[in-house]
C-alpha cells in the first residue's frame, strides 16, 4: 500500500507576516484541490518548495527569471537535443517534482507557473507521445508564453518515446503511463495552483497528439472532472488495435523480396496523386478522402514501368496488404489499413512518411515496428506472440485483454454530462496510426456518450497530413501548444476549443489550415513556405468544396458540404 504523508506545515506570507497551515490534502481525488489552502500571494516561488502533498515529492521550486534559458529538452528524440527551445521566456516558476502512487512507481512532472499577474486563470496540460518517457519543454514554454499554467509529466519513466524496456515486468509502470501518471499530475498541479495562487484554474485543458491524444481521452474517460476541454489528434486510443496494423505492416513484408524500399516512397506518392487526386473535383496535390480512391497497385508493376523505383510483384502484393488493413482468414477486418493518401514520402521529414514507420531499414526495423514490439513484448506482461508469429485467427482476442489497461474507452457521457468539449482530428496521410481508427473511435464514441455529445464533440480529417503534423496538406491549423499572440479561433484548434469551452463561441465547424507552415518544420529551423497556401478544415462528415473559378490557395474559396 502506498504510504500516506501527513501534511502540514507553516509558510510565510507577504514578508512573513503571516503564516498558515495545510493538513489533509489527498493526491487522489480533485476535491482535495479544491481543499488547498493559498501558502503564498506573492510572486516569488521558494515557499512551493515547501509544500507536502500525499506520495508527492517537490524536488525543486525555482524562480525563472525573463528570458533565462531552461535545460534543453530531448523530447523528441530522433532530433537530438533541441536546444533553444525554451529561451526567450517571461518570469516564472518553475516547480519540479515526483509522484510515487505505489511501490515501483516513480512519475516525474513539472508545473511552471506565470507571474501572478500574467497568470490567465487557465491550466494547461501536455500530452506525450510514443512511449513517452521524456518532459515536454517545448509544450511548457508555449503556455508559459500565453500566461498560462504549463503541466507535463514523464508518465512514469525515463528513456524517451521509442524505449519501451521499462515496461517488463513493471506492471506498475504500464498502469502508470496507460492512464495514472496524467491524472495525478493533473491533481497535484491544480493543488499547487491553489497554493500558489489561492484559487483553483478557472478552466483546464489538456493537448496531446498520438499517445498524447490517447492520454486525453483517457481523462475524459476515467477523470472526467480533470479538464473542460481537451483536444486529441491522431489518438492511439486503440493501441491494442495499432498493434495489430503496425504488426499486419511488417509480416506483409517479411516474405523473400517483398520489402518495399524507402527509396519507392516518393514513386507510390506520385503515382497515388496520378489516380486519386482529382476525384474530389480538383487537382491540387491532395487526396481529400483515402477511402474513395480504387488505387490499382498494378501501375507501380516493373512490368508496366521503366522506373527505377518500380514495384516487383512481391512488392506489389504487400503494398496492396498494408493499404487493406489485417483481416482475419476468414476476411474479417480487425484494424484500418494505410490509405493512399498521396502523402506516402516523408519529405522534408522522412520519419513522419512510410520511410519513418512502415518500411523497413536495412537492419529490419522500422518505426512502427518497435511500437509493435513493444506492446506485444513489454506493455503486455505475459508475452504470447511476436510480430512474425502473431496469429491474426488467435491471438486477437488475447491482445484486446490488455486493451483495458491501455485504450481509450468510448463511453464519455460523464465528461459531457459536466459541460466538457472535445476536439478530435486525424490527417489522412498518416503512417503511424491508421486514420480510419479515429473514424471508429468516433462513431462508437457518439453511440456510446448520449445525447449531450453531439453538442460536445468535433471531428476533422485533414487530407495530406502526415502523423501530427507533415505531409503535402495544410499542416497548420493550431493544433499543438497554448494559443499564442495572434492565434485566433479561426486559425487556431486550441484557441477555439477555449472559446467554445468558455461559452464565448459555439461548437467551431471550419478553421483555415495552411500548408507548408507546420509547426514540426519550425521546431526543426526549417523555412516556411514563402507564399501561404491555405486550405478550409471541415467538421466530419462534411468536406471542403471549391467555389467555381475561385483560388484554391484561399480558405474563403471553399464551402463546407
Amino acid at each position: 500500500m502506498a504510504k500516506r504523508y501527513k501534511v502540514g506545515m507553516a509558510v510565510a506570507l507577504l514578508s512573513g507576516l503571516a503564516a498558515v497551515a495545510i493538513t489533509g490534502l489527498s493526491g487522489l481525488s480533485e476535491q482535495a484541490s479544491a481543499q488547498a489552502i493559498a501558502v503564498s500571494t506573492s510572486d516569488s516561488c521558494d515557499s512551493l518548495g515547501h509544500l507536502t502533498l500525499r506520495n508527492v515529492t517537490i524536488a525543486s521550486a525555482t524562480h525563472i527569471a525573463q528570458n533565462d534559458q531552461v535545460p534543453s529538452s530531448d523530447f523528441l528524440p530522433m532530433f537530438g537535443k533541441m536546444k533553444s527551445v525554451a529561451r526567450g521566456l517571461p518570469a516564472f516558476c518553475r516547480i519540479t517534482g515526483r509522484i510515487a502512487p505505489e511501490a515501483g512507481s516513480d512519475i516525474g512532472f513539472e508545473v511552471w507557473l506565470p507571474q501572478h499577474a500574467q497568470w490567465d486563470g487557465r491550466l494547461h496540460g501536455i500530452g506525450v507521445g510514443g512511449f513517452a518517457g521524456v518532459i515536454d519543454y517545448h509544450g511548457l514554454s508555449q503556455a508559459i508564453k500565453a500566461g498560462q499554467v504549463g503541466v507535463a509529466t514523464n508518465t512514469g519513466h525515463t528513456g524517451g518515446m521509442q524505449d519501451y524496456s521499462w515496461a517488463k515486468d513493471h506492471p506498475q509502470k504500464v498502469r502508470d503511463y496507460s492512464w495514472r501518471a496524467i491524472h495525478l499530475t493533473t491533481v497535484a498541479a491544480k493543488q499547487i495552483v491553489m497554493a500558489n495562487y489561492g484559487r483553483k484554474p478557472d478552466k483546464s485543458y489538456f493537448v496531446g497528439c498520438s499517445g498524447g491524444g490517447r492520454q486525453g481521452l483517457v481523462q475524459a474517460a476515467r477523470f472526467p472532472n480533470d479538464y473542460d476541454g481537451i483536444l486529441a489528434g491522431a489518438p492511439a486510443a486503440n493501441f491494442t488495435n495499432l498493434a495489430m496494423a503496425l504488426t499486419h505492416a511488417t509480416q506483409a513484408q517479411l516474405s523473400p523480396g517483398a520489402a518495399i524500399r524507402h527509396d519507392q516512397a516518393k514513386f507510390l506518392q506520385a503515382e497515388v496523386l496520378k489516380q486519386c487526386d482529382a476525384q474530389d473535383g480538383q487537382s491540387d496535390g491532395l487526396v481529400d478522402n483515402p477511402r474513395q480512391c480504387k488505387f490499382d497497385a498494378s501501375k507501380l508493376s516493373c512490368s508496366s514501368s521503366a522506373s527505377a523505383q518500380c514495384f516487383t510483384d512481391p512488392q506489389i502484393s504487400a503494398l496492396q496488404r498494408i493499404q487493406a488493413g489485417p483481416r482475419t482468414s476468414g476476411e474479417r477486418q480487425l484494424a484500418g489499413g494505410y490509405l493512399p493518401s498521396g502523402s506516402e514520402a516523408g519529405d522534408p521529414s522522412p520519419f513522419l512518411g512510410w520511410e519513418g514507420y512502415l518500411l523497413m531499414n536495412a537492419n529490419g526495423q522500422s518505426g512502427g515496428r518497435g511500437l509493435a514490439d513493444g506492446m506485444l513484448g513489454a506493455l503486455i506482461q505475459k508475452p504470447f506472440a511476436t510480430v512474425e508469429n502473431f496469429d491474426f485467427d488467435k491471438h486477437p482476442a488475447l491482445l484486446r485483454a490488455a486493451s483495458r489497461e491501455i485504450d481509450a474507452p468510448t463511453n464519455l457521457r460523464r465528461f459531457f454530462a459536466r459541460g466538457g468539449k472535445l476536439i478530435l482530428w486525424h490527417g489522412w496521410a498518416d503512417a503511424a496510426i491508421p486514420p480510419e481508427a479515429t473514424l471508429q473511435y468516433h462513431s462508437d464514441m457518439m453511440r456510446l456518450s448520449g445525447k449531450k455529445a453531439a453538442g460536445s464533440a468535433r471531428l476533422f480529417m485533414v487530407p495530406g497530413v502526415q502523423h501530427c503534423t507533415g505531409g503535402l496538406g495544410p499542416d497548420a491549423f493550431g493544433q499543438s501548444g497554448a494559443p499564442q499572440a495572434g492565434d485566433t479561433p479561426e486559425r487556431s484548434m486550441v484557441a477555439a476549443l477555449q472559446s467554445w469551452t468558455e461559452g464565448n463561441r459555439s461548437a467551431p465547424e471550419e478553421f483555415t489550415g495552411r500548408r507548408g507552415h507546420g509547426d514540426m518544420m519550425r521546431m526543426m529551423g526549417g523555412a516556411e513556405a514563402k507564399q501561404e497556401r491555405q486550405r478550409l478544415l471541415c467538421a466530419w462528415p462534411k468536406r471542403a468544396v471549391l467555389r467555381a473559378g475561385q483560388d484554391p490557395d484561399n480558405a474563403a474559396s471553399y464551402s463546407c458540404n
